[in-house]
């Protein structure tokens, strides 16, 4: 069911949804919210794409409050034939901002509508073709693997800078009822590799673990990577460097506990290595100066200066650092300590445990501060856009090594 009352921007999506095998006589449009719920009091839908800004009846003014009662209603079960997934609509995120946070939370996922663009067009098409195939297969879409994975922490900027890539990156599709992973392809040594990269709902170790998990799953890539952004330990480390996590760990495991005076911390780190095939052609790049200068001279804006690659522990940890301290007690876990993050650690437990065969597994994050009060703004998309940029030159000019060739 498609609840908006500008049903005309549907003509070519209807269109599309037949091409796939949905006929125009299994979908329902309605113009207001009054009218939905008669229509799931009486039928049973697979998908409702419900305009954020819709009126309660026919002759009635929009308002962003209807559709957020009928998404609560929905979502508190006081509808008897809830939409088994929602897809939200808007063409413009100024006009629902107080709603769209809702909306993204309880609704597989929100479109933005363009006549200009068919992102929104491809998506739901996507996610119609991806329900069809659930209904088809009892235990689920059989996925296409692809050859290499992408975890990023946030969609902005670190997913935004990989979809900058030229990598013939498709409209984003779901792989299962949580997971969208946008899907390209390049060149590396005369062959062809898959790639798919997605970005986890939300920073930290846990929330990485769980999206990782679910691609390995899911796609069964031979190569895991993790681009992003990081603190890096001054002195050792430039602002726009990108550091190769080799180890990491979770700097705040281990024991608290407390003698007769004082309250100490007892570490216990799990280091896990990056991969060390992966690691012998990084440190081939890293010496690569003309590549490493155009990455700089490319960026469109100002650059924090020419990256350099460092490899070297890099430490995860739950909570964001900000007063210079914490640094120096980690480099007591490992005194060659390089930087600072959220999710790496995460990454490399998920693919580390994952069913044979495991995927190879690494990550590279570009340097945007030092985690201390001298914060530098302005470094976060230099640093986001660094690391992507290394990715692309490690798997473009080694990637056909890195991957096995299947028979």
């Amino acid at each position: 069911m498609i609840v908006d009352d500008r049903p005309k921007r549907y003509d070519r999506l209807i269109a599309a949804f037949s091409k796939i095998g949905i006929n125009r006589n299994e979908i329902d449009l309605v113009s207001c919210t009054v009218s939905a719920r008669e229509k799931m009091e009486q039928h049973n839908y697979d998908l409702l794409i419900l305009d954020i800004l819709i009126p309660l009846w026919p002759e009635s003014d929009e308002s962003i409050q209807h559709s957020a009662d009928l998404l609560f209603e929905i979502r508190e079960g006081e509808v008897s034939n809830p939409p088994r997934h929602i897809l939200g609509i808007t063409a413009d995120r100024e006009v629902g901002a107080s709603v769209l946070r809702d909306f993204e939370a309880y609704t597989w996922t929100v479109l933005e509508f363009s006549a200009d663009n068919d992102d929104w067009f491809n998506r739901a098409t996507n996610c119609a073709r991806y329900l069809l195939d659930q209904l088809k297969i009892a235990n689920g879409p059989s996925e296409k693997p692809s050859d290499i994975a992408i975890i990023c922490a946030l969609a902005k900027p670190e997913m935004e800078e990989v979809l900058k890539l030229p990598w013939n990156w498709s409209a984003s599709r779901p792989i299962d009822d949580m997971v969208f992973v946008h899907d390209g392809w390049f060149e590396s040594g005369g062959r062809t590799l898959k790639v798919s990269v997605t970005s986890a709902p939300r920073m930290g170790m846990v929330s990485t673990a769980l999206r990782t998990a679910a691609i390995v799953e899911k796609l069964k890539p031979q190569l895991v990577a993790m681009t992003g952004i990081c603190a890096g330990v001054r002195g050792k480390v430039k602002l726009g460097d990108v550091l190769f996590a080799d180890p990491s760990w979770d700097f705040q495991s281990g024991k608290r506990a407390r003698d007769k005076e004082n309250t100490q911390f007892s570490i216990r780190p799990h280091q896990l290595p990056a991969s060390a095939q992966v690691r012998s052609h990084i440190e081939q790049l890293r010496g690569d100066k003309n590549a490493l200068g155009m990455i700089a001279t490319e960026f469109e804006g100002t650059p924090s200066g020419v990256p350099q690659i460092h490899v070297g522990p890099v430490a995860s940890g739950s909570a964001v650092l900000a007063d210079g301290e914490v640094i120096k007690e980690i480099r007591a876990q490992h005194q060659e300590l390089i930087g600072v993050e959220m999710e790496i650690y995460g990454l490399f437990a998920a693919a580390q445990a994952a069913s044979r065969p495991h995927p190879q597994y690494f990550a590279l994050k570009g340097v945007c501060d030092f985690a201390d009060p001298d914060k530098e703004d302005g470094h976060q998309h230099f640093a986001a856009y660094s690391s992507a940029q290394v990715l692309r030159a490690l798997l473009e000019r080694y990637g056909h090594r890195l991957v096995v060739e299947k028979a």
